[in-house]
C-alpha cells in the first residue's frame, strides 16, 4: 500500500529499470516482519530493534506503509525498561527514531542517554579496538543526533574538540584499524548536527574525492576496487552531507545494482554474502540520493 502516492524511488522507478527490482525488496522486507511487529533480517529468529528500524526506513523510502503498526509501535516500546533506559545509545537510537516516525514515544521517560558520552568521547582514542563497530565515531552521532532531535543539550564545545583530535593529517577521520570512510561521514554529520560549518573542511571533501572511483563506487583505499556497499553509502552521503555532486552517478548506480540478491534484498560485498536489511538500507539511500539533483539530476 503506497502512501501518499508514489515516493521520489518508486516514481522514478522507470530510471532504474532492469537494474533494481523494487517490488522485490518490498517483499523481502515483509516476508521478514515477526507476529509482535517487530522484524529481523533472518527469517525465523527474534524481531530486534536495528532490524526493524532499517525495514521501516526501506519501507519509507519506496513509500510503502508498513503493516500491522500497531504490533510494531508495542514492540519498540517494549524494549524501553522500566527505569527508562535502554541496553545501549544504538538500541535507544532505534526506538525512538522508529516510534517517531509513527508521531509515537516511549511509554516512560528517557534516562541515563547523555550519560554515555564520557565513555564513548574516551573511547575515540582508545587503543583497543570493537571489532563489530564499523566505526568509532557511530555512536557518538547516533547519540548527539537523537539529543538534537529530543532537545536534549550536549557539551558541543566538548564533543568537537574529541572528533578533531582524530582527524588525520590527509583531512579523514578515525583509526585506519576501522573504515575511515563511515568515520568520516559519522563526523561530517555529527559536527553539522552540532552547527559546526563543515564547509571549512576542504581537505576533507579532497580526501573523500580521491576515493571515488570513475567505474562507479567508492572504496576504503585509493587505489583499491571497490568491494564493499558500506564504502559506497558513507562515500554517496559524505558528498550529499557536504552539499556536492556525485561525479560518476550512472556508474555508481550500475554498481549498487550488482549488490542485489534473487531474494530482493542487498548483500555487503560485490562478490558474494546473504542478503541484510543494512545494506538493503544503505543501498536505497544511495539510490535516492544518486536520482537527486547531486546525482543524476546534474547531468
Amino acid at each position: 500500500m503506497l502512501v501518499g502516492g508514489l515516493s521520489p524511488l518508486l516514481a522514478l522507478q522507470s530510471s532504474i529499470k532492469g537494474l533494481i527490482d523494487l517490488s522485490a525488496v518490498v517483499n523481502y522486507i515483509f516476508e521478514r516482519q515477526n507476529a509482535d511487529g517487530g522484524y529481523t533480517f533472518c527469517r525465523w529468529t527474534e524481531s530486534n530493534a536495528q532490524d526493524t528500524f532499517y525495514a521501516l526506513n526501506i519501507l519509507d523510502i519506496l513509500g510503502v506503509q508498513p503493516a500491522n503498526i500497531n504490533k510494531t509501535i508495542n514492540f519498540l516500546r517494549s524494549l524501553q525498561h522500566e527505569d527508562g533506559r535502554f541496553d545501549s545509545v544504538k538500541v535507544a537510537y532505534y526506538v525512538i527514531k522508529s516510534l517517531l516516525k509513527f508521531g509515537e514515544v516511549p511509554l516512560k521517560p528517557l534516562k541515563g542517554l547523555v550519560e554515555y558520552l564520557p565513555d564513548l568521547l574516551m573511547s575515540l582514542e582508545s587503543p583497543f579496538v570493537d571489532v563489530e563497530a564499523i566505526s568509532e565515531v557511530e555512536s557518538i552521532y547516533l547519540l548527539v543526533d537523537l539529543c538534537v532531535t529530543l532537545n536534549i543539550k550536549v557539551d558541543s564545545k566538548r564533543i568537537i574538540e574529541a572528533l578533531f583530535r582524530i582527524k588525520n593529517e590527509d583531512g579523514s577521520f578515525g583509526s585506519t584499524k576501522r573504515s575511515r570512510m563511515a568515520s568520516t561521514f559519522y563526523a561530517l554529520a555529527t559536527l553539522k548536527a552540532l552547527n559546526y560549518n563543515i564547509n571549512r573542511l576542504v581537505d576533507a571533501l579532497k580526501w573523500i574525492r580521491r576515493h571515488e572511483r570513475v567505474e562507479g563506487g567508492f572504496t576504503h583505499t585509493p587505489k583499491a576496487a571497490p568491494t564493499y556497499l558500506e564504502d559506497t553509502y558513507f562515500g554517496i552521503k559524505s558528498l550529499e552531507i557536504l552539499n556536492e555532486r556525485i561525479m560518476y552517478p550512472k556508474e555508481t548506480l550500475m554498481f549498487i545494482a550488482r549488490f542485489q540478491n534473487p531474494n530482493g534484498g542487498f548483500r555487503r560485498s560485490i562478490f558474494l554474502g546473504i542478503s541484510d536489511f543494512e545494506s538493503t538500507y544503505q543501498a536505497l539511500s544511495s539510490i535516492r540520493t544518486l536520482l537527486s539533483p547531486l546525482g543524476l539530476g546534474w547531468l
